[in-house]
Parts: structure tokens; sequence; C-alpha cells
């Protein structure tokens, strides 16, 4: 593929430009012709972020304003269409990517690499960023894990039988398109052949269950070339207060998909949980591959929910008994994942006991006011510190 852009890094946002702009300042200081941002806005506030971008004279930077509603599904499948790069990796508005992403881009292209997918090593936190269990504590704070550089090759389909039975609660073992690396030529397929990239109402969980449909393998490598943040204005920052919560017909992550299909299976409410399961479902459904529903493990989706959603017993029981009803999951099926939950939910506060620290084991890099500041103390941090990681050495 010949393209002017070895990278596109795109980022879908929403009346967010506080944390938005700063995001797009930490990319376009990188001094590469390689790299391109390309940024799809659907702001309806005072728009701080359009007129920011109106002032910038970098080609880099793809900047579009959408003036009508959206759903986010919607405004990440119109952001990627524009996006030029030979590889493509999707952030939020506030995230931002290490210097570093363009060597890893550079290693799996050299060694014809489609998918290849960061372990979860590092972190940001917005000053306004807040938890239960914390407070503040976070705030300002960039966190990062040790990590070798190692680069692991994995099954697709074994990645989506795992996460199926973990009822799709994560991308842990699948390729990440939202903070990952993907070849546009898989992406222009999967458009081809589906019709578009994303299903349901959670992008990152259906990009990467309609990617690892498509079998073969896949690339993780130990090193943190993409920076997640957190914002308190974010899904991210609500879900930490338990706030991440709410009914279809009113939450404002829901209201602007006009035509959003909601499966009987899975519990009518809000949650990181039930959309998650929803995202994934769709897509299974979207992309013709409803043999792999009946993998779904219903039971872990609703013990999670008795758990954690007390207030929306109601619409549990519902999914729950249509399921039974049809032959799907018994109640013993549910009390087994529910100890299986109450096991782990006790070893992991064992473990925040025994080490009562909110970076849990984690190198603080440094404490700073916004993700552009963040990025440039996370990669000098990582020359500092990892100088001998170097992927363009490695390639074939």
């Amino acid at each position: 593929m010949n393209s002017r852009y070895l990278v596109s890094i795109v980022v879908p946002t929403h009346n967010r430009s506080s944390y938005a702009v700063p995001c797009i300042k930490s990319m376009l200081s990188m001094i590469s012709e390689e790299i391109q941002i390309v940024v799809h806005d659907t702001s309806n506030d005072s728009c701080d972020l359009k007129k920011w971008a109106a002032k910038q004279e970098d080609h880099r930077l793809k900047y579009v304003h959408w003036s009508g509603t959206l759903s986010m599904t919607e405004n990440y499948e119109r952001a990627l269409a524009l996006a030029e790069g030979e590889y493509i990796s999707v952030i939020g508005d506030d995230d931002t990517v290490s210097e570093k992403v363009l060597e890893v881009a550079k290693y799996a292209k050299v060694n014809y690499i489609n998918l290849i997918t960061p372990k979860a090593n590092a972190s940001y936190y917005w000053p306004d960023f807040r938890s239960r269990f914390y407070g503040n504590v976070h705030a300002g704070r960039i966190y990062i894990k040790d990590f070798d550089g190692h680069i692991e090759q994995r099954d697709c389909h074994e990645g989506l039988r795992k996460t199926l039975k973990m009822a799709c609660q994560g991308t842990e073992h699948l390729p990440k398109l939202y903070h990952g690396l993907v070849s546009k030529k898989i992406l222009d397929d999967l458009r081809l052949k589906n019709g578009k990239i994303f299903f349901g109402v959670s992008p990152d969980i259906s990009s990467s269950i309609a990617l690892s449909l498509e079998g073969g393998h896949y690339h993780i490598v130990d090193y943190p070339f993409t920076l997640p943040g957190s914002a308190g204005g974010s899904n991210s920052g609500r879900s930490a207060q338990g706030k991440h919560k709410g009914d279809l017909s009113s939450d404002p992550h829901i209201t602007p998909f006009k035509s959003l299909v909601w499966p009987s299976e899975i519990p009518k409410f809000f949650s990181v949980e039930t959309v998650w399961s929803q995202a994934a479902w769709e897509t299974l459904v979207g992309t013709g591959n409803n043999s792999w529903l009946d993998k779904t493990n219903l039971a872990r989706l609703y013990a999670l929910c008795f758990i954690r959603h007390t207030s929306y017993y109601p619409y549990i029981i519902e999914s729950w008994k249509m399921v039974r009803k049809n032959g799907g999951v018994e109640l013993t099926a549910i009390l087994k994942e529910l100890m299986v939950l109450i096991f782990e939910i006790s070893r992991a506060r064992l473990k925040r006991l025994m080490r009562p620290s909110a970076s849990n084991g984690q190198n603080i890099v440094a404490i700073v006011d916004d993700v552009a500041l963040a990025r440039n103390e996370f990669d000098a941090y990582i020359a500092s510190n990892y100088p001998n990681i170097n992927f363009t050495a490695t390639a074939k």
C-alpha cells in the first residue's frame, strides 16, 4: 500500500474540547511526516475545538465538524472512514499515543503483521478524575508498569472463545483497533464485507469482535505505544464513581441511538457489563456469525449484573427467564458463576488490603495537568528507562 502516512490516529469527539485540544496538541507535537491525526467532532456546545482547529496549519491534521446528531458508533464510523494511513489506531479524546507508535508500525509493516496490540501497561488520570475508593489520589498522575518489549502471536478465534466465556467483559484476549494498530487494508475489507466496521453501542468492543471473527492471528506486544487517559467527564470517570449506569430511555450515551436494537437476552439497562455484551452480540449478528452466539456465557453476565446492579433486578430476571424458557441458562449455572465472582472479588479485596497503595505497584512517572504534558513525560520516561527496546532494530 502506497500511502502518504504510515499511521493515522483517529479521534472521535463530542462536546469535550477541554480534553480534545490537549489530546490533538500532544500528537501534533511529534516531529514526523508519517503520522496523521483524524478528528471527527459532533460538538453542539461552544465548539471551542472547532475554533482551535480552524487556526491550525498543520497538514497532518484532518478535522471535520458534523453539525447533526450522531451516536457514538456513527461518530466512530465516520471518523474511521477519513483515515489515510497504512495502519490505523482509534483513541479517545482524553487519550494520546507515544511517539513509539511509528516504530511499532514500521516493525509491523516489515514483518507483514496486520494486527498488533499493546498490553495495558500505562495510564494517565486527568486532574478532574475521582474514584469511589481513592477520591482524587490519582488526579494528574501518569502510571506505567514494567515491560520488556516481548511480542507474542495469538490466535484470534481462541481469544474470541475466551472473551465470550467471560460474557465479553473487555478486550484482553482480542486484537484492538481502539488503542491498537490495524492495517487499513483489513479495515477496508471488513467494511466491504459487512457494510461497516462497528455494531452495537460500544465501538471498541465491536471492532475487536469483528477483527477476531476473521480468524488467523494477531500479535500482542509488551510495550505501551498508546497512553489511555481517564477524565472526570468520561465514561471511565463515571464508572470509577459508580455512575456508569442508567435506563436505556434516558442515558445520554444511549439516547443518540435512534434505531437501537437491544437483544432480549441482554438485561435492558445501561451499564458497562450490558453495553459490552450488547455490542458483542450485535456484532456477531450483524456480521452473520450467529453460530458464535451460543458460546456467550450469559450466566456470567447475569451473575455480574446481580452483584453489581441490584436496583435493576427486574430487568435481569426478565432476560434470564426468557433465555431459560428457550432452553438456555439454568439457575445452577448462574449460582456457579456467582460463587466464582464472590471468590474473585474477595481475592481482589485481599490483594488491596495487603498492598494498600493507589498505584497498585505501578511506577508513577509524573503528575501533570493535561495529556499533552503527559505524553512528553511518558516518552521521556520510556527513553530514559527502556533505551534498549528498539523495534526498528528487531525488524526482519
